[in-house]
């Protein structure tokens, strides 16, 4: 595909698993005990670390991947079956467990005590938002195809930004039958997306034996 529709791809995949909109009650909940200027210096920290966080896995996965002996068919497959459990509570309107545990406590003292754990890693960066960057990065091969990768995360952090610093006004204006519709949606989406990258993983594994 060409650098647009690639761009597009990466996009609209990394903000899908990202699910900022997903996220907007989650998110709420955790930051609304804080004054309103805290909530959006808490939602700033946690983009720039989950930014962060895929940069440094699309930058070093393949590193990462070859220490660990691993193929990035095996990834494919492995990733896809994650995104596809993840699309699967999307479908069904629900958080997924990978990105919260109902135990996780907020301590008010201290923002940096959401801002990293929780929000960051798993909320934002989680393992489906990891795969998704490792996968794009495998796509990529050439040095203007990673750095198309590098802006699809910039943009896809960067709206997500905008939506979770909204989260006050679309929790007012927005009930939560239609947060939970465009949940579903973006959950279909993702499944799609997911099944094609394990067929493409388990395609590559059969081209090992001819």
């Amino acid at each position: 595909m060409d650098l647009f529709n690639f761009y597009l791809y990466g996009f609209v995949s990394l903000f899908i698993t990202i699910d900022p909109i997903g996220l907007i009650p989650i998110v709420h909940s955790l930051i609304y005990p804080y004054p309103e200027e805290q909530r959006f210096k808490i939602i700033k920290k946690a983009i720039i670390s989950s930014t962060i966080v895929l940069l440094l896995f699309a930058i070093f996965g393949n590193y990462i991947f070859g220490y660990f002996g691993i193929t990035i068919d095996a990834f494919r497959v492995a990733g896809g079956l994650l995104l596809f459990k993840i699309s699967w509570d999307m479908l069904h309107a629900e958080i997924p467990k990978t990105k919260h545990k109902p135990d996780e406590k907020l301590d008010v003292r201290d923002i940096d005590s959401v801002v990293y754990v929780p929000l960051a890693v798993p909320l934002i960066s989680g393992p489906g938002a990891i795969t998704t960057t490792m996968i794009l990065v495998s796509k990529a091969h050439t040095l203007l195809e990673k750095m198309v990768v590098v802006f699809s995360i910039l943009s896809a952090m960067f709206v997500s930004a905008i939506i979770l610093s909204l989260s006050d006004f679309i929790i007012r204006r927005v009930n939560i039958y239609g947060i939970n519709a465009f949940v579903r949606i973006m959950g279909l989406l993702l499944a799609a997306i997911s099944v094609q990258i394990i067929f493409t993983g388990i395609f590559g594994f059969f081209k090992l034996f001819k």
